[in-house]
């Protein structure tokens, strides 16, 4: 059985483009990311918005007035979807296909970068998602800032006897032959393509990945603990835990 590779999350993905371009026309900026951007995102800042999908978080911005503002999605599914999205608006903002592992942009480019929707721990293995963290320090300039969330496998008490089961299933070798670490799980979305890859890593992995990547913790906090969010967020993206980083 072949493990997950960018082919199948970009298979994933476009399977749920046009979902994505729903909520992207329905929902705005949840009250955390409100928070978090209009804190550390300054207008005649150059943004880079990574994983944009269908530009949710990138059309929100732009029409805030963060208009030196740059789309990155690796899945050309979505990409397709937020440039008719662009087009249907009026808007001028360049959606840049690639995979952030390796970005097509010089050292120092931008002076922000964020990773919205949990989508740096879409990217398979520890090795790669490191390397992501790597990219996005080359690419920011001098203190620049970095804004993502992840999930938190320490701080959601509801799953914790699901992955008490999930390491018993893993000391056995019986998990599922597709995946690299504990952690990694299938999710079942909203589409016909129901297995939907993502990692949920602990705070300590992720405080691991960004020392070795050069980013310094400047701000972290559980959404729910801070935010109350409306209905149709919460029914979209689950509970997260939000990193702001300085390179």
């Amino acid at each position: 059985m072949d493990k997950i590779e960018k082919g199948f999350i970009n298979n994933s993905l476009h399977e749920a483009a046009s979902l994505y371009a729903d909520a992207t026309k329905n929902l705005d900026l949840w009250q955390s990311e409100k928070y978090a951007f209009e804190k550390y995102l300054y207008q005649d800042d150059t943004i880079l918005d990574i994983g944009c999908g269908t530009g949710r978080s990138t059309f929100a911005l732009y029409k805030k007035g963060f208009q030196s503002i740059t789309g990155f999605d690796i899945t050309p599914a979505t990409l397709h979807e937020a440039e008719k999205i662009s087009y249907e608006y009026n808007l001028d903002i360049p959606f840049i296909l690639g995979d952030a592992t390796k970005f097509p942009f010089n050292n120092s480019s931008f002076d922000k970068a964020i990773f919205a929707f949990n989508g740096l721990m879409k990217i398979p293995q520890r090795k790669n998602r490191t390397l992501a963290l790597k990219e996005i320090n080359r690419i920011l300039k001098p203190e620049g800032i970095f804004i993502f969330t992840t999930h938190d496998r320490d701080k959601n008490e509801y799953y914790m006897n699901f992955w008490e089961q999930e390491e018993i299933i893993w000391c056995e070798g019986k998990q599922d032959e597709r995946l690299y670490e504990f952690g990694d799980i299938f999710t079942f979305g909203k589409t016909p393509q129901k297995d939907t890859y993502l990692h949920i890593p602990t705070q300590l992995e992720v405080l691991d990945g960004l020392e070795e990547a050069g980013f310094t913790v400047i701000e972290t906090f559980y959404r729910s603990e801070l935010f109350h969010e409306s209905d149709d967020v919460n029914a979209f993206p689950s509970d997260c835990r939000f990193w702001i980083v300085q390179k």
